[in-house]
């Protein structure tokens, strides 16, 4: 499982050096940007397969469905039967994009106006947040503004028990982990329709976190472990892929070199205003990695 390495802090200390003189080194240019780009490309797709599920294959990159869906997370209405329409311009939402949406554009709660960053988050309208409140009235909120038009959306209730959908695997699909048979989910329970074999539901979800999921590529037929696919991702993992998504869809668009430079410097500011991000783009420790995007910033 071969990802992109993370940038050296030597090639983009000098890029910005040569930037400085009015030089666009295309060789740097270009070794920095694609680096940054397949780095991007990898950060997304790392999202993607904890929010939507299907693993890309090692070898040829087919989208492997995993057979265990209940390991995804619904603490934020993050799976497909929490899906819900805004009631003022139809678009359909997660729960967990509006609180995303707020994290990545902090907004007042009341206005809807975005916040200005200082030592607290303050409104113009006059209210002020400490960062900390703010992240805690975030999660206890139940109507966040629609990250579309803005207009507050109620946090819609969780589905019934046992509630089925297009988008769910119907019951049928189970396996039972003793006998390999069609098992159910019913009444709370995992039941087995062929040894009888009964279990709590909330237990059975808990023991395939554990569970090493051997995966298949229907193309290749290469096959992987779902635990040695998460172990090789650890430092791809973020909760906002949105700055490497940017970059992606900007990067094939730049024609000139100043236009690469103008990305390169965009996303590094991005990174600069979070700083816990800076570190799955940048090959260094933390302290240095934000000491050398402050010195950046001083010298621009």
């Amino acid at each position: 499982m071969n990802w992109a390495p993370r940038v050296k802090p030597i090639k983009i200390r000098r890029l910005y050096r040569y930037a400085r003189l009015g030089i666009y080194d295309d060789t740097l240019l270009h070794d920095v940007g694609w680096e940054l780009y397949a780095r991007c490309i990898d950060i997304a797709t790392v999202a993607d397969v904890y929010r939507g599920g299907p693993v890309p294959c090692p070898k040829c990159s087919t989208k492997v469905v995993r057979r265990i869906d209940p390991l995804f997370s619904k603490g934020e209405g993050g799976t497909h039967e929490h899906w819900f329409h805004c009631s003022h311009c139809t678009r359909r939402l997660l729960w967990r994009d509006c609180r995303q949406a707020l994290r990545d554009t902090p907004r007042c709660f009341d206005c809807r106006a975005v916040l200005y960053k200082e030592v607290v988050l303050r409104c113009a309208c006059g209210k002020t947040w400490s960062q900390e409140a703010y992240k805690q009235s975030l999660r206890t909120r139940v109507l966040l503004p629609c990250p579309h038009c803005l207009d507050l959306v109620r946090r819609p209730d969780p589905p019934p028990v046992g509630r089925t959908t297009n988008n769910q695997r119907s019951n049928s699909e189970l396996q039972c982990p003793k006998c390999q048979g069609v098992a159910l989910h019913q009444n709370g329970n995992i039941e087995c329709t062929v040894c009888d074999y009964k279990r709590r539901w909330r237990d059975y979800r808990k023991s395939l976190k554990k569970k090493d999921e051997k995966l298949e590529c229907p193309s290749c037929r290469y096959t992987f472990r779902w635990q040695a696919w998460r172990k090789s991702v650890r430092s791809l993992r973020t909760g906002n892929p949105r700055p490497a998504r940017e970059f992606v869809k900007k990067w094939l668009r730049c024609r000139t070199p100043q236009q690469r430079m103008i990305q390169i410097d965009t996303l590094l500011q991005t990174l600069h205003g979070r700083g816990p991000l800076a570190p799955l783009f940048i090959d260094s420790g933390e302290h240095k990695i934000r000491q050398m995007l402050d010195d950046l910033a001083a010298q621009r």
